[in-house]
């Protein structure tokens, strides 16, 4: 019986059609991996399948029944049975590791359809009526399926757009915050009504470990339930509107559409302001006009915590330009007038995704010089710097933050190329070899010598979640380890 299997396998090998029909597959299958494209190539995929199939069948009856064929001579050849076992194992070898590529490190469609099984959900959007339910609606929905922490906090905004009659018809947003057993868990969540009814919600993000009460989500709900939403965006007669809030903010002395309102919707225009105004707004707006029609921005009053002056009035205007200039993962200014700014251009599957502006004028304008600089493969970004108007870096980590990548350019932002750096191995008590050093920060500089430090990104545990040092002395186009740093 053994005997006869390995004789049919053999035969099989040795087939030239079903060599190339085995490469048509693998080669397909490949592509589909790494650049999806379903619609061109799954045809040819499955009629290479159905070709290997026949001659798999074909074969083994007619090995089986040791029947003659045409390709016997071929077949019978003792260097076209070495030839065509090669053959194989080449054809394996080749397109399993662009297919193994394709599913690991964001390398190709394949790695973001594992992602999405992995931590995508998706719950039925039930109080989707933004007059009727608030924005609580949407938290009481995601609940019933996956329980939230009590306690969450917005990374960088929450938005979303409503229709004249209340319906929600997009929303987007990130929050984190630490669950019962004090575990950080962070949900990106989005909604488009023109493409389904569901929420979808993408967890273990990396949204850091920076707990700031000025991001805390819980004062956009209990503003949302207070303002007549529908009698404010009524007056402007449109068929969209949108809600946007950033949490705590500082508009400085500008009253222009600062409306304070109490727990009991009793609103309170400001006349006058003699200190600087600061509160959790929620602003309503008319997408696409926001300057056009100036937005309605709600500060809750009556909670001390929430919409109180926090500083004298020259105090308010000092921190203001300090808060303007400062330099953060998303923005660098290089001088009082020249920065550099990522901006978030979209979001999916755990990833931002940016364009790059660069402002001339201390952030008055800012011009937009490159539309991708990641060039789509970015969870968040985790640095930018510039040392001239040639040279600089920006940073990125992955969806979950356990691995990074660094990027370069040497043409002002333009094009942007992933920094190459040799891994440092390190050795286990038992011997075992490891490299857990891979998320690299943005450089600095010192008598033109580049210093890079690589950590172990939010996964890592060796040797006190060290770092190792790296430098370079050609403005970053080779790096060299140095040593490995303690925190």
């Amino acid at each position: 019986m053994r005997g006869n299997i390995k004789k049919v396998l053999l035969s099989i090998l040795k087939n030239p059609i079903f060599l190339i029909g085995y490469f048509i597959f693998s080669q397909r299958l490949a592509l589909i991996c790494k650049f999806g494209n379903i619609n061109k190539n799954l045809p040819i995929l499955l009629l290479s399948a159905a070709l290997l199939i026949v001659i798999i069948l074909f074969t083994t009856i007619k090995t089986i029944k040791k029947s003659e064929h045409k390709l016997n001579k071929l077949m019978d050849l003792k260097a076209w049975k070495s030839i065509s076992i090669i053959l194989f194992i080449l054809i394996t070898f080749i397109y399993g590791m662009n297919i193994y590529k394709s599913a690991t490190n964001f390398g190709g469609k394949l790695s973001w359809f594992i992602e999405r099984l992995k931590n995508e959900r998706s719950v039925k959007f039930e109080h989707s009526n933004l007059y009727q339910y608030g924005v609580e609606g949407i938290f009481e929905d995601i609940n019933k399926k996956h329980t939230l922490p009590k306690k969450l906090y917005i990374v960088n905004n929450f938005s979303l757009e409503f229709s004249s009659n209340g319906t929600i018809t997009s929303l987007d947003t990130f929050v984190h915050g630490k669950n019962d057993n004090g575990k950080e868990e962070s949900y990106l969540i989005t909604y488009d009504k023109d493409k389904s009814d569901k929420i979808t919600i993408h967890l273990n993000g990396y949204a850091g470990t920076n707990y700031n009460d000025d991001k805390l989500l819980e004062p956009l709900i209990e503003t949302v339930k207070v303002i007549p939403i529908k009698q404010a965006v009524s007056k402007w007669n449109e068929s969209e509107y949108g809600l946007v809030y950033y949490g705590k903010r500082s508009w400085g002395y500008n009253k222009n559409g600062i409306i304070n309102i109490d727990k009991d919707g009793r609103e309170y225009n400001l006349e006058e302001v003699n200190s600087e105004i600061i509160g959790y707004t929620v602003s309503l707006f008319v997408p696409g006009i926001e300057k056009v029609i100036t937005p309605a921005r709600y500060n809750l009053i009556g909670d001390p915590n929430w919409s109180k002056p926090s500083t004298t009035p020259n105090q308010g205007r000092s921190n203001e330009k300090k808060n303007e200039k400062m330099n953060t993962s998303e923005q660098f200014f290089q001088s009082k007038d020249i920065g550099y700014k990522l901006n978030v251009a979209d979001k999916a599957l755990g990833s931002t995704f940016y364009s790059l502006s660069k402002t001339m004028d201390g952030g008055s304008i800012w011009t937009v010089i490159n539309n991708d600089p990641y060039s789509g493969t970015v969870g968040g970004a985790s640095g930018i710097i510039f040392f001239d108007d040639k040279l600089g870096f920006l940073g990125a980590v992955n969806p979950s933050g356990n691995e990074g990548a660094l990027y370069r350019t040497d043409d002002g932002g333009s094009s942007f190329k992933k920094v190459n750096y040799k891994p440092h191995e390190v050795k286990l008590d038992n011997g075992q070899s490891i490299r857990p050093f891979d998320t690299p920060s943005v450089p600095s500089e010192i008598d033109g010598v580049l210093s890079m430090l690589v950590g172990q990104g939010s996964d890592g545990d060796y040797n006190g979640n060290s770092s190792e040092l790296y430098q370079s002395e050609d403005k970053g186009l080779t790096w060299k380890f140095v040593k490995e740093v303690k925190k």
